[in-house]
């Protein structure tokens, strides 16, 4: 449930706010208060707070505001009964006044709090330190106690789903309009940060449930991109259109496979084919994925490991939404003219389409002449 408590000095416009909500406030609880106007209520209140000179700050306010997942199940009462019962595990007594009310007038239903920190004998129970987190953690608590999901639980799945729905609209996208598109289309808001360096550098994933337009201030809704998947980085995500855009383009320009390795190093990629089974010359193999990673030029170059990058394989185009199939048939398409050739003759032909391509993953099954290929060439390094 999404909380916030914090110590402060306050005026009786704090309980005036409390109880209005546009008029839809409604008085859920309260204690040690013989009124039931704000005002004198605050007077009352200060009046004990003054037993204790020594705190300044002496009101605890904040809320509760329960999901949309556990506010269909949930009562007044019940909710009223874990605040008091979390503010009572931070300290707050049956001798200390507080007003609870909750409020209806935006979607999201939650509950406001206005505590003294001074019980009626003068003493301070709640410790002002860390008091937003103690709380924040005693709501949970009670949550477990009472088999509610709590805020952290129903987060680490609302990113889970966000992470899936945004890795699958990558695979559909080629830039960030297409996948601000894609999210919508599933229900998310995308929003995009941006500085005059880099260009776009930071994303914000919203579930369209989960917006709430009245409370939008106070409640920040979503996610960044890093709570979502630490992983998964924008650089990450622009190299993946980068290549998909590179590959659309060179594969149009290529006739064969050759033409198009040349192609992609000539960009800074290098491609590896890897195959469902052994490879059979001059014959139709079908192809099980295809790996594009970045042509490093020094230690310092290379390319970072992310979602879906690996230092070691590159991208794999299957996962990223390349044109795999597409590929896939210009590689059949001109399997018998000595795109991996087994003779002599032809293997200066291997040697120059595979010169760049060096510590890359070897797959499950390659050719036999480019397996050749790369034992000369770990030979040679020798």
């Amino acid at each position: 449930m999404n909380n916030s408590a914090a110590t402060r000095m306050i005026s009786k416009i704090a309980l005036e706010y409390n109880g209005n909500d546009k008029g839809m406030a409604i008085a859920a609880a309260s204690n040690f208060l013989l009124s039931s106007n704000a005002e004198h209520q605050f007077q009352e209140m200060k009046t004990v707070a003054d037993r204790n000179s020594k705190v300044k700050k002496w009101a605890l306010t904040g809320y509760i505001s329960p999901p949309t997942e556990n506010t269909k199940n949930l009562s007044d009462e019940e909710l009223t009964e874990i605040a008091i019962e979390a503010l009572h595990k931070i300290g707050v007594t049956d001798k200390n006044q507080y007003r609870l009310d909750i409020h209806n007038s935006t979607r999201q239903k939650h509950i406001h709090f206005v505590v003294n920190r001074i019980d009626i004998n003068g003493k301070c129970t709640v410790k002002a330190h860390d008091v937003g987190k103690r709380f924040g953690e005693a709501v949970r608590q009670v949550c477990r106690e009472r088999n509610i999901k709590t805020d952290v639980e129903i987060g680490i799945e609302k990113k889970a789903f966000m992470l899936k729905n945004l890795t699958k609209s990558l695979k559909g996208s080629n830039n960030f309009e297409d996948l601000i598109s894609e999210m919508k289309k599933r229900g998310f808001l995308t929003e995009l940060s941006k500085n005059e360096k880099i260009g776009i550098s930071g994303m914000r994933i919203i579930l369209d449930s989960d917006i709430n337009h009245q409370t939008e201030r106070q409640y920040k809704p979503g996610y960044k991109l890093s709570e979502i998947s630490p992983t998964l980085k924008i650089a990450e995500i622009k190299s993946v259109f980068d290549l998909k855009n590179i590959v659309n383009k060179e594969l149009k320009a290529s006739s064969c496979l050759k033409e198009l390795r040349d192609n992609l190093h000539q960009q800074g990629w290098a491609m590896k084919v890897q195959y469902k089974n052994e490879f059979r010359p001059n014959q139709i193999n079908q192809v099980q994925d295809i790996w594009i990673k970045r042509v490093a030029t020094t230690t310092s170059s290379q390319h970072k490991d992310g979602l879906f990058y690996n230092k070691y394989d590159g991208f794999s185009l299957s996962a990223i939404g390349g044109n795999f199939k597409n590929i896939e048939k210009l590689i059949n398409a001109t399997v018998q003219s000595s795109v991996f050739p087994v003779s002599s003759t032809n293997e200066n032909v291997l040697e120059i389409a595979l010169e760049t391509v060096e510590e890359i993953l070897k797959p499950n099954y390659v050719s036999q002449a480019e397996d050749e290929w790369w034992k000369k060439k770990k030979k040679f390094k020798r």
